[in-house]
């Protein structure tokens, strides 16, 4: 272990600082598409000012972790270039931590540098450097140091273009924009002097909430200026939303999502590492299930399901990361299209789908779901049961709360606290459980107020029909389908281009004889139904009514519009040219290494069998000796699971014994799984858990699948050590990814 900065280096630990341990570790490449932008730089790589614009480029498409990853490169050959690291500050907008480290770096390296990139890096250093409760303050100060610089180097379009990003970024922030159409005209030289500058990323983002036709011309063109950009893709989806022309915001998710798999696959990096990928996901099923497509509203709420899990960047309890997402909205979706069954067999304890877990994000969510499925199949008992369950939750929190109450206010006066610092003490305390209470409540609630109508109970029900506010509101009209008038009120406004609040009214005005008025709201219907699925149980039950109105020939007849032809839309590549559908598991790299007994092992020897690999740095690395000691316990639970454990290290052969003698169990001098020594580290290589640009391996664990695939990933600075996480993430990803549709490796 070497030392850096007086502190003892661990294997796999960056010698530049802790910013460094984290983000990306393999070199970049150049590539068209980033964005045509030109930021002049001091550097004496002769590929240092091309790496620099493609960061910046980058940047602006808000793809953080390969700007990083850009400017490390150019970092790596250059590293005397000021702007390389203030480069990697600016990938870190949003974790001011690691910016700062970045920084840094940067200000030393400030001698010899011009004044334009001085003013740069001065800016983000006094904006990083000011404390926390001054955010405000050091918002203000970055714009005036922006605007200095744009008064400075007026030709810098650089300069406004992220001027307008941070105006828009710090409205967010307690800083209200005095003048939208000042912001934009801000822009104005940008484009005068490159109309295909990527700021109009910034343009769509700056008229989003405010007026999204003004930001429409940005929109048609936004994929174009950096089509190798996921976001620079969606983010035109944001105004066609806006505008309800959800058959374009599709187009514009899809591409996205294509552009983003695709990157994916070639960085070998988990789908939740990506900037703005599962929101993007959800976004697409929201407006699909406008659209009334079911089947790919499906197909992106379970890819987004099927997404590898990982304790840090995707589980249950992380909001806004796939999992979260994609049960959301493919409960939305089982919903939205009645599919009852459907939803309670994805629901089922054990499920891969939507495994109900108390505790998880949408625990309860989800026993309203079953509710409601279980009252639309008329199973009366299983209704009666989960009611039960949200109730006993209830009574369980109750519990704790009061618990948490009684022994903050021991506590409190125990230390003979004042009155006012008595409540403030109690109050902190349970915080926490009160809002769980309340969700509890919400959710029993709920269940009680469906059970009422479908009891009959309508008026009654009615009463607290807020209470069911979130509802679709074609759920809410069958609820309340007794009372025809009431009901038609939940959708008698239906949103612009949304299908299924349509269909819910037609259905509502057939049931109350006004059927001529049925008769001009289903025409209105068949044009904006293009995409619905006519085989869903909705719309198969509106074409039944539309056949038995004689508005359509028969019940099987085709009686959506036609897809709308526009000619605003910019130039757009055909979306399969982009990428897949969905994330697709990447091919490992095979290996052939030897044992401690000379023994060749190659990774097709475990054909039909899947593999957790695990990369470590040898038997000087205890970190890692701690982590096959935690893996070592459990191998039979994985061998159980159809899963064989391997381990390949940096030593040569002679090493391995070493290793091998690290083994903590008492009743055993092995470990028991196979050690593969791999001192030329091509494996490592191979299998990148290699930093390319300070030349070590790093720590990794990969889950493969019997076809060769890699289903999970992680590798970086320290090991991974929950076996317990992997071996459940590993039996539900090779159900849900089956190797045998798949050519054996």
């Amino acid at each position: 272990m070497v030392s850096c900065g007086g502190t003892e280096l661990l294997p796999g630990h960056s010698h530049q600082g802790e910013s460094f341990n984290e983000g990306p570790r393999q070199f970049a490449t150049l590539e068209p598409g980033y964005g045509d932008v030109h930021f002049p730089v001091m550097t004496d790589w002769e590929d240092g000012q091309a790496f620099f614009n493609q960061g910046i480029g980058q940047l602006h498409g808000f793809l953080y972790f390969e700007a990083e990853r850009t400017f490390r490169h150019l970092a790596a050959h250059d590293e005397d270039c000021a702007m390389a690291y203030w480069g990697m500050a600016m990938a870190n907008w949003e974790n001011e931590e690691r910016a700062k480290g970045f920084i840094e770096k940067a200000i030393e390296r400030l001698e010899g540098i011009t004044p334009r990139e001085r003013a740069y890096i001065e800016a983000k250093s006094r904006y990083l450097s000011g404390e926390e409760k001054d955010a405000k303050k050091r918002r203000r100060n970055l714009i005036r140091d922006h605007e200095a610089i744009i008064r400075d180097f007026p030709d810098d379009i650089e300069a406004r273009a992220f001027l307008a990003c941070r105006i828009w970024q710090f409205s967010k922030k307690g800083i209200e924009i005095g003048s939208h159409g000042a912001v934009d005209a801000l822009m104005d030289p940008v484009f005068d002097a490159n109309p295909m500058h990527p700021a109009h990323h910034y343009r769509i983002h700056l008229w989003d909430k405010e007026k999204a036709e003004v930001a429409l011309d940005s929109a048609h063109v936004l994929g174009e200026t950096a089509p190798e950009i996921a976001h620079m893709w969606h983010m035109p989806g944001h105004i066609y939303s806006n505008l309800h022309r959800y058959d374009d915001a599709v187009w514009a998710q899809e591409a996205s999502s294509r552009v983003d798999h695709r990157t994916m696959a070639e960085q070998r990096v988990l789908p939740d590492r990506v900037h703005n990928y599962p929101h993007n996901n959800e976004w697409m099923v929201r407006n699909l299930i406008y659209q009334g497509d079911r089947e790919k509203a499906l197909t992106v709420a379970r890819s987004l399901v099927a997404n590898p899990r990982h304790p840090k960047l995707n589980h249950a309890e992380k909001r806004n990361s796939s999992v979260s997402y994609g049960r959301l909205r493919l409960r939305e979706v089982l919903i939205a299209f009645e599919m009852w069954d459907e939803l309670l067999e994805a629901s089922a304890p054990g499920s891969p789908w939507l495994d109900p877990v108390e505790g998880d994000l949408d625990y309860l969510d989800l026993q309203v779901a079953r509710g409601l499925a279980q009252l639309f199949t008329d199973q009366n008992e299983e209704f009666t049961e989960t009611l039960a369950g949200v109730e006993a939750l209830l009574e369980k929190q109750e519990k704790l709360l009061a618990a948490k109450r009684k022994e903050a206010r021991e506590k409190a006066e125990s230390e003979e606290k004042e009155k006012k610092e008595l409540e403030e003490a109690i109050a902190a305390a349970v915080k926490a459980p009160q809002e769980k209470r309340k969700k509890i409540i919400a959710a029993r609630d709920q269940l009680r107020l469906v059970q009422m109508a479908a009891d009959g109970k309508l008026e009654e029900a009615l009463k607290d029909a807020k209470k069911i506010a979130k509802f679709f509101p074609p759920v809410k009209t069958k609820l309340f389908a007794g009372n025809k008038k009431r009901a038609l009120e939940f959708v008698k406004d239906p949103a612009p281009g949304q299908t299924l609040p349509c269909l819910a009214r037609i259905e509502c005005l057939w049931s109350l004889g006004r059927k001529n008025e049925a008769k001009k709201a289903f025409e209105d219907l068949q044009a904006i139904a293009y995409a619905a699925d006519l085989s869903s149980p909705p719309f198969r039950r509106l074409s039944e009514l539309a056949a038995e109105a004689r508005w359509i020939d028969s019940v099987d007849a085709d009686w959506r519009g036609p897809v709308p032809v526009r000619e605003d839309t910019g130039t757009r590549p055909n979306l399969e040219s982009l990428g897949p559908m969905a994330w697709e598991p990447p091919l490992a790299p095979d290996i052939w290494l030897l044992d401690e007994d000379l023994n060749g092992y190659r990774l097709a020897d475990f054909r039909g069998r899947p593999v957790i690999l695990i990369f470590y740095l040898g038997h000087g690395c205890l970190h890692c000796i701690e982590q096959l000691n935690v893996f070592a316990p459990e191998v039979e639970k994985f061998r159980e699971a159809g899963l064989e454990v391997v381990a390949v290290s940096t030593d040569d052969v002679l090493g391995l014994e070493k290793s091998q003698k690290k083994f903590t169990d008492e009743l055993a001098d092995r470990f028991p799984f196979l050690l593969l020594a791999n001192p030329q580290l091509d494996a490592f290589h191979a299998y990148r858990a290699y930093d390319d640009f300070e030349q070590q391996p790093l720590h990794g664990t990969f889950l493969i699948d019997a076809a060769g695939r890699i289903l999970w990933s992680d590798t970086g600075p320290e090991p991974f050590s929950e076996p317990e996480f992997l071996l459940r993430e590993g039996r539900r990803l090779l159900e849900i990814y089956p190797a045998k549709n798949v050519a054996a490796r």
